[in-house]
């Protein structure tokens, strides 16, 4: 009879320890699932943010705080960039060149490039095809808060109303009278869906005085939401 008891009693341990085993499973799998779940949804929704470029810090350029405009000064030229996130076909950007020295200044649109996370050199969308990529009726503009950025920045520079644009023998190249700005946009393609950063280089803006040159380079990161 011991012996018969001892048997029962066995087996009732087993089937608790099987039970709490078990449970035990049941609750990690359950764990498991719900975390899952979690970092599938969480993914889900980062994938449907929206993509924005946005400045990388950097101590040398002025970040304006209501767009993100970069501004770098060097041999009293100034040059702006800021991203135009609401064109959603190209990564494009407004440019502002403004001309502080006593001397007229030059640079070429057409030279400006964009360098991907890879280092690869990306060329803007040449101008025949923007109407394959924006539309017959695509007006480049800029933030709304530009004006007011820039002018916080500095009351002297102006970026409404049109900007004086100077005879010159080559056709590629723009001349800024000391004093005065020039505003441009960039068009390249998409490089922001597979790169998170991005570099804009604007090379080569040269004195008329001495045919000093300078290249401005531009940080953006890629972010969502």
């Amino acid at each position: 009879m011991r012996f018969f008891g001892d048997s029962i009693n066995t087996k009732q341990n087993s089937s608790l320890i099987w039970m709490r085993t078990f449970q035990i499973l049941v609750m990690f799998a359950l764990f498991i699932s719900v975390t899952g779940c979690a970092k599938m949804r969480d993914g889900l929704v980062n994938i449907f943010r929206p993509e924005r470029i946005v400045p990388v810090f950097d101590p040398d350029a002025t970040i304006t705080p209501q767009t993100g405009t970069v501004i770098y000064v060097e041999n009293g030229i100034v040059v702006m960039t800021v991203a135009l996130n609401d064109v959603k076909k190209a990564d494009a950007f407004g440019v502002l060149v403004h001309n502080k020295t006593n001397h007229w200044i030059s640079y070429k649109k057409e030279d400006c490039r964009m360098l991907d996370q890879a280092g690869n050199i990306v060329k803007q969308i040449d101008r025949s095809q923007h109407s394959f990529y924006f539309g017959k009726n695509f007006k480049p503009k800029l933030p709304p808060e530009f004006g007011a950025d820039v002018f916080r920045y500095d009351k002297t520079i102006r970026v409404q109303g049109g900007h004086a644009v100077l005879p010159t023998d080559d056709y590629k190249k723009t001349n800024v009278m000391p004093k005065n700005s020039s505003l441009f946009y960039l068009y390249f393609p998409k490089r922001s869906i597979k790169s998170n950063s991005l570099r804009i280089i604007i090379p080569g803006v040269t004195s008329e005085f001495n045919d000093q040159q300078t290249t401005f380079v531009f940080k953006f990161k890629v972010q969502r939401g």
